[in-house]
């Protein structure tokens, strides 16, 4: 059976630098109109920094990149921060100085981000002042020495010099780069979330960002999504790749105003798209819930809002119908990885069924494998997701052989995400491979259970994992975070899974009721976590029932 295809024809990628690209190739950031148009609003302060601003402190950045701390090309800058406003500053002035990035989730302990600089090779740390003290004991720990370490802002603390204390203006000629250098050197390092062990960085080439950036602008033209004076959200995390491409790049590639938030609050929020008139918002499932159910969304005017777009975990049907009706606006999910820069798949609009992640972006081809046999799979049949396209990693750092488990000799990536297509080659994700359980040899697909368990009048959240059993195999174990003031019983819960899903689906190993799911940054459910506390209550039941004995 032949691949299948975008229904979007495809699109030249430049070999060209992610720098270049965004902000000279289109909309050039430097010349009317785009030079005084809104790049960055702050959402907590009204902030604001116009792309003319922007591009001048990139350069003044990346000149002092090289010429005040003599950094050379390839070596590794290190961010670890929430989202600011300078973030893009940093980022591309480190690109534009002929550096690499390594972006690390700002929750991270001394240790985690320590391993994390020192796979990637970092040089200097940029971070910020409540952050610190984690920064530093890192920072000694990967070898990097304390006057490498800058923090965000305009003033010092500690002793520790600002990123504007880096700031330089000398001339810095454009930094020149191979065909070679731009398809196979990374200029990101996104370090993927670790849920089955230590986690890998992604080496993002330059070539990989542009084109997804430039499939993402094919689709959003092909699909007649740009407006004059749109606004976007920068509410994702800028260190997660989804937040990196579509606030950062893509955005500014369309030369449109971003919205950024150093944290999600939904108040705060929800305050931002009523006060600066946001159209286009990208967000998560758990932020989607939120809009949907929470009864403080109906005091503001959100009649701005055009579209929504979900991505990083599956997002289920019922709460994207909820939330686009309540909103009146349209709510759509795409599908991609850290390792495929991230995009792969995005709905579209007026025509996406409800549930499915959309359709491939342009360039990029996909196969739905038979797990057990490895034969390509049917129409509406489900398979092991494989997609290959000139945005696919160029591999994992320091580690050829999780590559060489990861991406084939024919350029596949295998997704390890069960899915399958429709006869419109619209995708659905059925669930993650790893993650099915098996009860008596049937699959039971966690996200099917999730979607169901959430149409239920007392649950705000949900998570399913498996459990073991002797007899079963595995049994499928449900735990709950119910909403402010309702109740439920486990019986209850039990019994309205079962008349929805097969016998084999039913929650034969329980309902647990919690405060809330433990979640990435992205949205993503950490079923680890879930399956470790799991592991815990099998301790304590074993206990309680030799006690009884």
């Amino acid at each position: 059976m032949a691949p299948f295809k975008s229904s979007i024809p495809d699109v030249p990628i430049p070999v060209t630098d992610t720098y270049s690209f965004i902000f000279e190739s289109k909309l050039p950031a430097t010349l009317p109109p785009r030079r005084d148009q809104i790049a960055l609003i702050d959402a907590a302060t009204d902030q604001r920094v116009t792309y003319g601003e922007l591009v001048h402190r990139i350069h003044r950045f990346a000149a002092g990149v090289r010429y005040k701390l003599g950094l050379n090309k390839w070596e590794v800058v290190g961010v670890f921060s929430p989202n600011q406003v300078d973030y893009p500053t940093v980022v591309f002035g480190a690109l534009k100085a002929g550096c690499t990035v390594t972006l690390a989730n700002p929750t991270y302990t001394a240790d985690e981000l320590a391993y994390q600089l020192t796979d990637a090779g970092a040089k200097i740390l940029i971070t910020c002042a409540p952050l610190l003290p984690v920064a530093t004991a890192a920072a000694a720990k990967a070898g990097i020495a304390a006057d490498k370490i800058f923090i965000f802002g305009r003033e010092q603390v500690q002793g520790k010099k600002t990123i504007y204390d880096i700031f330089s203006c000398e001339y810095l000629a454009p930094i020149q780069f191979t065909k070679e250098e731009l398809l196979n050197k990374p200029a990101y390092l996104c370090y993927s979330s670790g849920t089955t062990g230590r986690s890998k960085g992604v080496e993002t080439t330059h070539y990989n960002m542009v084109a997804n950036v430039a499939q993402l602008d094919a689709y959003y033209v092909h699909s007649n999504q740009y407006r004059p004076n749109d606004v976007w959200t920068g509410v994702l995390p800028f260190y997660h790749i989804y937040g990196l491409n579509l606030s950062l790049h893509t955005c500014f590639y369309a030369g449109i105003s971003l919205v950024v938030f150093q944290k999600f609050d939904l108040v705060a929020y929800l305050e931002a798209l009523q006060k600066y008139r946001v159209t286009y918002t990208h967000i998560v499932p758990p932020i989607i819930l939120g809009l949907a159910k929470h009864p403080i969304v109906d005091k503001y005017d959100l009649s701005s809002l055009r579209m929504i777009l979900s991505g990083a975990a599956p997002l289920s049907g019922d709460v994207s119908r909820a939330a686009s009706a309540r909103l009146k606006c349209s709510v759509l999910q795409g599908y991609g990885m850290t390792e495929s820069s991230p995009v792969t798949h995005v709905g579209v609009e007026g025509k996406t069924p409800d549930g499915a992640i959309g359709v491939l972006v342009p360039n990029v081809e996909a196969r739905l494998v038979d797990p057990d046999t490895g034969e390509d799979c049917a129409v509406n049949q489900p398979g092991e997701l494989w997609v290959r396209g000139p945005n696919i990693m160029k591999g994992y750092h320091n580690n050829d052989e999780a590559t060489r488990n990861t991406i084939d000799a024919e350029g596949w990536l295998h997704t390890g995400d069960i899915a399958y297509a429709d006869k419109n080659g619209f995708f659905f994700i059925v669930d993650r491979l790893k993650e099915l359980i098996k009860y008596k040899g049937f699959q039971v697909p966690p996200a099917e259970l999730e979607g169901y368990l959430l149409t239920h009048p007392a649950i705000a959240d949900a998570a399913v994992i498996s459990r073991p059993d002797e007899s079963a195999g595995e049994l499928p174990r449900a735990y709950v975070v119910l909403k402010p003031g309702a109740k439920a019983t486990e019986q209850e819960v039990q019994k309205f899974i079962e008349g929805k899903v097969a016998q084999h689906k039913r929650l034969r190993g329980g309902v647990a009721f919690v405060d809330e799911i433990p979640k990435a940054a992205s949205g993503k459910i950490l079923r680890r976590v879930l399956r470790d506390m799991d592991k815990e209550a099998m301790k304590r039941e074993a206990a309680a029932g030799k006690a009884k004995l």
